[in-house]
């Protein structure tokens, strides 16, 4: 008898390991697994519609330390499959720092895009050269609309530019000029630092009298360790007009620019 009676709480005692085992799972699985609004929660926390937050969002962190909640302006970014995510901030150009341009994308980094757009105060006198010589700066480019890495300089003898990372750029050159006919004027962007051109248009000039456009659009690869400028010349006199002029009007009318695009 006393053998029966053992026997029979061994096997109650089966049962009841059993059972408390298969209650401790259910248990951890829950504290593990919690949905809102769903009966099967695919996440620790699984939200089945909209999500109001009143205050901070913090990211990352352990049981002992509370995430960051990043600062103002900052955007979440994220890090791929099973890591947290991360507040980042978008790549502005370097100091100083002035939020004026194209915001572009260049191999995954947001930023704004380097632009230099300047526009003529009085006209520019270039002297006659011969068909090798370096080019002459083109002067008086100091109506800056837009210098937002604060990288050119313009004056009444000269300019110069620099830009703070390669990649490529747009050259934009519209020029109101005059000069004699049958030659032939060439505008566009000089390399100071190799002596050479970085790009050019040269046309020629075949307005018998009066003024004629010259324009240069284009895109080239500018180096940060090279400063450039933007230049002019001709076999003859030259003098490129700052402003258009006639019966309705005048206004500005020589542009130049430069635009990071990658």
């Amino acid at each position: 008898m006393k053998y029966k009676s053992l026997c029979i709480s061994n096997r109650v005692m089966k049962s009841y390991l059993t059972v408390f085992i298969t209650i401790f799972s259910v248990v951890a699985y829950a504290q593990t697994q919690t949905g809102v609004n769903t009966k099967t929660p695919q996440k620790t926390l699984h939200v089945n519609g909209s999500l109001q937050i009143v205050n901070e969002l913090n990211i990352g962190g352990n049981g002992t330390t509370v995430g960051s909640a990043g600062t103002a302006g900052q955007v979440l970014t994220s890090n791929g499959p099973g890591v947290a995510p991360s507040w980042q901030t978008l790549m502005l150009p370097t100091s100083p720092v002035l939020a004026t341009g194209t915001v572009i994308a260049v191999n995954g980094e947001v930023m704004i895009a380097s632009e230099v757009s300047v526009l003529m105060t009085a006209n520019a006198s270039l002297a006659a050269q011969a068909a090798n010589a370096v080019p002459l700066q083109i002067t008086n480019l100091t109506n800056e609309v837009i210098d937002n890495e604060s990288t050119f300089t313009g004056s009444a003898t000269g300019n110069s530019f620099t830009v703070s990372k390669s990649g490529t750029y747009q050259v934009v050159m519209n020029v109101l000029l005059t000069t004699t006919t049958s030659t032939n004027p060439t505008i566009g962007v000089w390399n100071n630092t190799d002596g050479v051109w970085q790009t050019l248009i040269s046309e020629m000039y075949s307005a018998p009298s009066g003024r004629q456009s010259f324009t240069l659009m284009t895109a080239t690869e500018l180096d940060p360790t090279k400063t450039y400028s933007f230049r002019a010349t001709n076999t003859a006199s030259t003098t490129i007009i700052a402003f258009s002029s006639g019966s309705t009007g005048s206004g500005p009318v020589t542009y130049i620019s430069i635009k990071r695009l990658k």
